[in-house]
């Protein structure tokens, strides 16, 4: 059972293995995807919520967590990558109302943060 009460980040092995399992959401690769976490929100060892991963192959998950872009604009990709990969989910019914709880809590921060 997945458990996402207050103040806690949920974790979810099943729901990291679906997003591993899409395309990349950057280029298209299939077969190479991991499920990144967004890097707004970690810290001190800490992963942040798996409700905020991305579908990113090998490649574009190591570019996006040192590629050398600015803050700003690696926010604002992993809004859009997080994103992305939601709706596909939702398309194959991978998407439940427990991650759908733990989206909403985390997401409207890196949103922000994102503006």
């Amino acid at each position: 059972m997945i458990s996402c009460p207050k103040n806690t980040r949920l974790r979810s092995e099943k729901h990291r293995r679906n997003v591993a399992s899409l395309a990349c959401v950057k280029c298209g690769l299939q077969g190479f995807t991991q499920a990144a976490h967004a890097n707004f929100g970690k810290g001190l060892g800490l992963k942040a919520c798996d409700s905020q991963l991305m579908a990113l192959c090998v490649n574009c998950h190591r570019h996006h967590d040192s590629g050398g872009m600015n803050r700003d604009l690696r926010r604002r990709q992993e809004v859009q990558f997080i994103d992305l990969t939601r709706a596909e989910l939702i398309a194959r019914s991978l998407w439940t109302p427990e991650i759908e709880q733990a989206y909403r809590v985390a997401y409207e921060p890196l949103k922000r943060a994102a503006a």
